[in-house]
């Protein structure tokens, strides 16, 4: 592909041809703020948070939908685009809570003057995305403080009729990236925008309760939400509350997929906090026994090989709470061909009552077990299933350090820990953690003479069950995740 040449902040620029004027930018480290934006998606510039001045333009460019051109001059950090920006913020939250913008305990409204360590340690008013909400972040870099419009209050009910993935329209900033991932990358159709003007918001199919939806609970939502518009269900105070319990014993098992968050949260350098110091943080705040991933995965992997050695024709296996969800609501007719095995959840729940409740002398009925990770499926598979008895993500982690005074910054790190016995699995690369990804085809492979597609969206493995159903199906081996 050709390149173009172009001037962005006075730099000059040769990039590839087609890009938008934001993948440019970023491409060059040129910072452009975004609040609908995801690279995956399709852009919508609908909030017009990454406009910027294009020479000989009559009106400001949304940099995430304007392909750049030969010659062209932008200009991203203008006192005018400055402005504009700020004022879509302060209309954005004029319609929206403000217990994380204004302090409700003293009154302030100006940013500059909130001390954000301060505020960490408070629990006066605790958003379930504070300290990771982009609109938030937005509003310090724009110093957005007192508002030059009417407040409108709460008008919707939050929607908690799942017990796990839970609704909170006033939260809503109308960015549609739940609506896309849930239509277009997990085919789900649960989530639709519906109304118009100021009446327009997200709602569940039918605009029925979550519960009475086809919604199947993978938690996609959550992950790109930019607000706490749609979060899991947090169970910080249960979860303390058992760790300093009497006769009752805790034991917790950590994924690595928390760390990137982390980091954020606990101001750390990228790639700097290893598993082993989140370890040691959740024993010193009163867990009891906590485990890594990595130690449980092995023998997960074990159940799924058994069942690829042992399937008479093609293997379709899944240990996914989501896909199980998926396969059942849309593909009930051929749901008999799927093979589940247990999740590594509930793998390590398993392991948790039998193995380390015997080494350790306790009685099994009063273990409790904690699952720490990003999964936000796990959180709806405890809930429904009681695989664990509690699932929480990486703020959840972040406020437990808090509230019992635990300083990941203060806990060296540690060296590698063997984490697994070598053990040659043939279709390890098949059975192994699957990551979510935002693409249309599955990953393929050869393994042992056999092929096999690996689904990383429910997207992926609608297209792989048609051909099962179909007959058009050429692989061998298939695994679903969502």
């Amino acid at each position: 592909m050709a390149n173009v040449h172009v001037t962005i902040d006075d730099r000059a620029l040769e990039v590839p041809e087609g890009s938008t004027i934001l993948e440019a930018a970023r491409q060059n480290d040129i910072h452009i703020p975004t609040l609908c934006y995801l690279k995956e998606l399709d852009p919508r510039a609908s909030f017009r948070m990454c406009i910027v001045e294009v020479e000989g333009a009559r009106t400001f460019m949304p940099s995430c939908a304007t392909k750049v051109r030969e010659g062209m001059v932008v200009h991203t950090n203008t006192d005018a685009v400055r402005a504009k920006r700020k004022l879509t913020l302060e209309l954005i939250m004029a319609h929206h809570p403000v217990d994380c913008h204004h302090c409700l305990r003293i009154g302030n409204t100006k940013e500059q003057d909130l001390d954000l360590w301060f505020c960490e340690m408070c629990f006066f008013c605790d958003c379930v995305r504070d300290g990771i909400c982009e609109l938030q972040a937005l509003n310090r870099e724009y110093h957005v403080d007192q508002l030059p419009f009417t407040i409108e209050g709460d008008r919707y009910e939050e929607d908690c009729s799942l017990g796990s993935v839970t609704r909170n329209p006033d939260k809503c900033i109308k960015c549609r990236r739940c609506v896309d991932v849930c239509n277009d990358i997990q085919t789900v159709h649960n989530l639709a925008y519906i109304g118009r003007g100021r009446q327009a918001r997200v709602a569940s199919a039918l605009d029925k309760p979550m519960a009475e939806s086809p919604c199947v609970r993978c938690g996609r939502c959550v992950d790109v939400c930019p607000t706490g518009a749609v979060y899991m269900q947090e169970h910080i105070d249960d979860m303390l509350d058992d760790a300093h319990a009497y006769g009752t014993h805790t034991v917790g098992m950590v994924s690595s997929s928390i760390l990137p968050d982390l980091e954020k949260l606990c101001h750390l350098e990228s790639g700097s906090l290893d598993i082993h110091r989140v370890i040691a943080g959740l024993v010193k705040e009163g867990v009891d026994c906590v485990v890594s991933e990595e130690q449980v995965i092995g023998e997960n992997q074990a159940l799924a090989e058994d069942l690829i050695e042992q399937a008479d024709g093609v293997a379709i296996i899944s240990n996914s709470f989501a896909v199980k969800n998926f396969v059942h609501e849309y593909f009930a007719d051929i749901e008999d061909k799927v093979s589940f095995y247990p999740s590594v959840q509930q793998t390590f729940t398993d392991l948790a009552k039998r193995k380390l409740a015997a080494e350790f002398g306790w009685d099994a009925d009063s273990v409790k077990t904690v699952v720490f990770t990003a999964g936000n499926e796990n959180g709806a598979e405890a809930h429904e299933l009681g695989s664990a008895d509690f699932s929480m993500n990486a703020r959840e982690v972040y406020r437990t350090f808090k509230r019992t005074g635990v300083d990941l910054g203060r806990i060296k790190p540690t060296d590698a820990l063997k984490q697994t016995r070598d053990v040659a699995r043939t279709f390890g690369a098949a059975t192994a953690p699957v990551a979510f990804n935002f693409e249309k085809a599955p990953e393929t492979m050869r393994i042992a003479g056999k092929k096999v597609a690996i689904a990383h969206n429910l997207g992926q493995c609608r297209a792989l069950l048609e051909g099962v159903k179909e007959g058009t199906n050429e692989f061998d081996v298939i695994r679903l995740c969502a």
